[in-house]
């Protein structure tokens, strides 16, 4: 009886140790994706020269929600060497767009102004050329 124990435990523990080797998987090849071209834009650009000479470049875009009917506005902003896609939220003073990084306020009087999410002030004074 102890022998057939120790048999059978043995060859369970055997059984249970083989490396089962994975069957091959064959891979596709991926379809040729499309060149971005980055030299084009769909709008017309909007430069605002700001205080201290900084430079603030504006696309603007008009995205279509289809959750709602309503037209939703973005703009790319250019500040330095980064562009970011910000888009329109709802303020009382002036249009206002945000991302995660950055944001753009203009106001009516024409002094926009560009913060970081911190709220330090990147570009202030800001007048469309």
């Amino acid at each position: 009886m102890k022998t057939t124990a120790l048999f059978l435990f043995s060859l369970l523990l055997a059984g249970c140790s083989h490396n089962i080797l994975p069957l091959p998987v064959e891979s596709k090849p991926k379809p040729p994706t499309a060149v971005l071209d980055k030299t084009k834009q769909t709008g017309a650009a909007i430069r605002y020269v700001c205080k201290d000479d900084k430079e603030v470049r504006v696309v603007r875009e008009k995205v279509l929600n289809r959750k709602s009917a309503k037209n939703m506005e973005a703009i790319y902003l250019t500040f330095g060497q980064s562009t970011e896609k910000l888009k329109s939220t709802v303020s009382e003073s002036g249009k206002v767009y945000t991302n995660i990084h950055l944001r753009w306020i203009e106001r009516v009087g024409g002094a926009n102004t560009l913060t970081n999410s911190v709220g330090v002030v990147l570009a202030d004074v800001c007048v469309a050329q």
